[in-house]
């Protein structure tokens, strides 16, 4: 799963991307969690727009928001099968920026302990979503199976696209399956952080440091 990330200035270190900004600051979000308005790249026929959503998808069949727990995640195995999701598929992708994810492994004591996530050339992690706009403008981030060097942390991962493979996912007209089956697993490092972070009041640089 995904349950937490860091996005390190949205507007500039996407602006090589997005032809159009509906909002969206430079801010910087060490602890993004759940329930929070946060930047996606969406497609608009022949725009790509940067723009904020509340990270968190309520099935548009449900009777009443507050009846139903909000989907951060979505799983690929089972997306272009379950009604919440195979039809935003076809309509609704989007990608999150990402300057790293935060994942909490499990020692032989069941004691758990941050980690974060991220690309050893330090350069954007781009997660695969799908997004609606419901009673809120809201979306969640696809995720698989985790890679071979992940699997000592957690068995779950965000679906990562490198920056070249945005337009593809977010053209409708790609094959879903055939496109992620065929990425590349990214080059990830990953390091031990404070516990600070377990608290989604804490945000602060300093989150991500190695400990």
């Amino acid at each position: 799963m995904c349950g937490r990330y860091v996005i390190r200035k949205p507007v500039t270190s996407t602006n090589r991307i997005v032809h159009k900004n509906e909002g969206v600051d430079d801010s910087e979000n060490f602890n993004a969690y759940p329930t929070s308005l946060l930047p996606i790249i969406k497609a608009d026929e022949n725009e790509i727009i940067l723009t904020n959503f509340i990270w968190g998808l309520v099935p548009s069949w449900s009777k009443k928001m507050s009846d139903f727990k909000p989907l951060n995640n979505a799983r690929l195995e089972t997306v272009t099968e379950k009604i919440t999701f195979k039809n935003l598929l076809n309509k609704n992708r989007c990608v999150i920026p990402a300057s790293g994810y935060y994942e909490w492994k499990k020692d032989k004591n069941n004691k758990k302990t941050p980690q974060f996530i991220y690309k050893k050339d330090n350069t954007n992690l781009y997660f695969a979503g799908l997004y609606q706009k419901n009673e809120n403008l809201e979306f969640t981030i696809i995720t698989r199976g985790a890679s071979s060097d992940l699997k000592n942390i957690h068995s779950r991962m965000p679906v990562v696209l490198e920056e070249k493979d945005i337009f593809k996912y977010l053209n409708t007209k790609t094959d879903f399956l055939t496109m992620i089956n065929n990425i590349e697993p990214p080059n990830l490092g990953f390091h031990p952080v404070s516990k600070d972070v377990n608290n989604p009041d804490n945000n602060r640089e300093n989150l991500i440091d190695q400990i």
